[in-house]
């Protein structure tokens, strides 16, 4: 057993216990229903790393709008169920590795750059939660909820963009790690294709039923108003790229499956090919029939290589094809019959609209003179590491204020490749083309290392074809909140890798190739060990020295002019007309010292005050938490209001931050049974200045 391996295991999960209490809604009815999923794919995972991954492979698509389930009148804010979901099924393949004797294969070329892209990312997730925590403990002593850019967003929230972002670029890649090392024959490979055109059809069957039945069932607001389907997917944008993308690999198994089993991948094809259409996603659509058109393209181009070897998987390939040929005129039918449904559809009236020349205009104007030129700014200010994972949401606020874009709140940058490189700068831009360029060259290695009569190839080639049309659709979008996305590109890639890697084994064992040449190797040479704690080092000082500096909170408080007001509640009025605020466990807001004397009126109001004060500290917070001066320690045992004063002289004129901090908060919900689950702290009234009075 390996220690350091152990320690790890047990670090993971106490990180893993953190995230769920955190960020996943801990309501009865969802926990419920979503426990026993978590806890089978850990425990499948744990004891059988195959099933485990069978498991995930057929959960992963279908849990993702779970949480919509639960909501009383709206959705419940939820971190997404594919991630939770994956943080355990990664945690069983930890336990699972902890008593598994198999070694790790890092020699392929592709770990290079993935490793290191792994860990600029982790290093800037760490600098950037850091900093918008303020760097506690060694600047403030407390993570407050503080103000982060020009539209009000919170450190919380802040935090919250640079863990997910983190995740969606860092789990993607732990998934194939795990899938380069569980995917060892070509057998396991057809049980995945199974499993996931399963899970594919039950998704599809429930976005029937929306379309047919109820479209609210399941769904999220923006796509009901929309009258999008979502199916079983976070929004319906996602729903539409995991089609494009999967739909090749699923038909590739009608030259795998036997009998009658081969007529399922036409099915879900067909199904596939009506539903992009109410999912509004016009890249969806276009990539769906590109990603058909490579599938198509390459397997005539195979069945042509097997009839100039008289290969014996000719036959098979051949009543394949014609099954296809079959079944794309069943398709052209039933578009027939659905012409005037499909003509109807969001789809084709955001394409037809989007066609005119105006519209593609506009288009442009919107996203070359938004969202990406934003990046571009931030890539340019930046350059060496951008401004941190999960960055781009947040500043993009920010430099929209500051270089006059008229910008609604966006999700990403709407390309993959300018996101990367606004958050994680050009040494991650590189590192991801350095993948992306690793990944190209495996899809040639693979398809010309398998055998002309494998039937394992269609599935290969469905795999290749989808992740061409990913690399294609993520110009115009990122998924980089939808993980269910990146997991299914992941998959693919996988299975490219791992198809290849089946092949080499099998050509080896039959004499009919020779063993890699170093190049196809990677070399973890010494020179190599050097530029890569150069890079790492160079990367994290530089991160470090901006969010230090000018992408500090400091800093964007004061470029900004941002006014703080953080850990409040909404304002409130007694019933002679007084104006207050109750804060939480803290509450704080910028003040201007007018004069001499501040009055601060206070009320605490916990029903058992008497028998157990509330104890209050105030503080005057100068040069963003760099100088902290204690203005009282008071205690309150009655609740009635106390204006409390101080002579504040020496700050006459400057803006200061006012803190309040409460020993405990209350419930009025769990202490009387009214309806306010608040937690309360003490209500701030209006703050006062006068002059000093001479004694």
């Amino acid at each position: 057993m390996n220690p350091f391996l152990l320690s790890s295991t047990f670090l993971y999960g106490a990180g893993l216990y953190l995230f769920y209490i955190r960020y996943v809604p801990l309501v009865k009815s969802f926990q419920t229903a979503l426990i026993p999923i978590l806890f089978l794919v850990f425990i499948l995972t744990a004891f059988k790393l195959r099933w485990g991954v069978l498991f995930f492979v057929f959960s992963f698509p279908l849990i993702n709008n779970l949480p919509y389930f639960f909501g009383i009148h709206e959705p419940l804010p939820h971190a997404p169920s594919a991630l939770v979901l994956f943080l355990f099924f990664f945690l069983g393949w930890l336990v699972h590795r902890v008593f598994s004797q198999e070694s790790l294969d890092f020699k392929h070329p592709v770990f290079r750059p993935l490793i290191l892209f792994a860990i600029i990312v982790f290093g800037s997730g760490l600098i950037t939660f850091w900093k918008y925590a303020n760097f506690f403990p060694f600047l403030s002593d407390y993570v407050y909820e503080l103000i982060v850019n020009a539209i009000g967003g919170s450190a919380g929230g802040a935090i919250m963009s640079t863990v997910f972002f983190s995740l969606n670029y860092l789990t993607g890649m732990a998934f194939f790690v795990v899938l380069f090392i569980a995917v060892r024959s070509g057998e396991f490979v057809k049980k995945i294709v199974v499993v996931l055109g399963l899970s594919t059809f039950i998704s599809l069957a429930f976005g029937l039923y929306q379309r047919f039945g109820d479209m609210k069932f399941g769904n999220n607001p923006i796509s009901i108003n929309q009258g999008l389907i979502n199916a079983t997917f976070k929004d319906a944008l996602s729903f539409g790229v995991y089609l494009a993308v999967v739909t090749p690999l699923v038909l590739g198994g009608m030259f795998c499956f036997k009998k009658a089993v081969r007529i399922f991948p036409i099915v879900v094809a067909v199904l596939a090919l009506y539903m992009i259409f109410f999912t509004g996603s016009k890249s969806g659509l276009m990539c769906l029939l590109l990603s058909l058109l490579i599938f198509f393209a390459l397997s005539i181009k195979r069945g042509f290589e097997l009839m100039r070897t008289g290969s014996t998987g000719l036959k098979k390939a051949t009543g394949s094809l014609l099954i296809a040929v079959l079944a794309v005129s069943a398709a052209f039918f039933a578009f027939v019959v659905w012409k005037k449904d499909i003509a109807s559809s969001i789809t084709i009236s955001r394409l037809g609209s989007t066609l005119k020349l105006e519209n593609v205009r506009l288009t442009l104007i919107g996203r070359v003179d938004g969202l990406w030129k934003l990046a571009g700014i931030m890539i340019k200010d930046y350059p060496l590491s951008g401004v941190g994972a999960g960055g781009y949401i947040i500043e993009s606020a920010n430099y929209a204020q500051k270089h006059k874009v008229n910008l609604e709140v966006p999700e990403s940058a709407e390309n993959y490749l300018l996101q990367v490189g606004a958050e994680l700068g050009v040494i991650g831009v590189l590192l991801v083309l350095w993948v992306f360029w690793e990944i190209s060259r495996q899809m040639r290695r693979s398809y010309r290392k398998r055998p002309a009569d494998d039937t394992n190839a269609y599935l290969l080639i469905g795999a290749i074809a989808g992740v061409i049309a990913f690399f294609v659709n993520i110009q115009a979008h990122t998924y980089i909140g939808s993980y269910e996305i990146k997991y299914t590109f992941w998959l693919l890639v996988g299975l490219i890798f791992s198809l290849g890697r089946i092949a080499e084994s099998e050509n080896k064992e039959k004499g009919l190739e020779e063993p890699d040449s170093p190049k196809q190797k990677i070399r973890w040479s010494g020179s190599f060990k050097v530029f890569s704690l150069v890079l790492i080092l160079l990367y994290s000082c530089v991160h470090l020295w901006n969010s230090t500096h000018s992408l500090s909170l400091k800093s964007r408080t004061e470029l900004l002019e941002i006014k703080q007001d953080f850990g409040f509640y909404q304002h409130e009025k007694t019933n002679d007309g007084r104006e207050f605020r109750w804060t939480r466990e803290y509450g704080g807001l910028t003040v201007k010292i007018e004069k001499p004397v501040i009055e601060i009126p206070l009320l605490a109001s916990h029903p058992d005050i008497q028998r157990n004060p509330v104890k209050v500290k105030i503080y005057l917070i100068k040069d963003f938490f760099k100088q902290k001066k204690l203005l009282d320690e008071l205690i309150l045992n009655q609740s009635i209001w106390k204006t409390c004063e101080y002579e504040v002289p020496e700050e006459l004129g400057e803006e200061l931050i006012l803190l309040v901090k409460v020993s405990r908060t209350w419930n009025p919900q769990k202490a009387l049974g009214t309806p306010d689950p608040r937690n309360l702290g003490v209500a701030l009234g209006k703050i006062e200045f006068k002059d000093k009075m001479d004694p």
